[in-house]
């Protein structure tokens, strides 16, 4: 995997979501692992492309 300081390209963001669908998924999902990568990938993909706010940039109400 890449450096913390690097940026993943996409054939190493989908290698990293198949190797977790093989090494944490359920015993079944293990025999066809694509299915769960994909959801993963598609996930990544909705972050990356994401407006929300990290945690640390984002602004507190004063009052809740």
């Amino acid at each position: 995997m890449a450096n913390s300081l690097e940026i993943l390209n996409d054939k190493e963001i989908r290698l990293e979501c198949i190797r977790l669908a093989v090494e944490f998924a359920p015993e079944i999902v293990r025999h066809d692992p694509l299915f769960k990568a994909q959801e993963y990938y598609n996930w990544v993909l909705n972050q990356k492309n994401s407006k929300r706010q990290s945690v640390r940039t984002a602004k507190i109400p004063d009052k809740l």
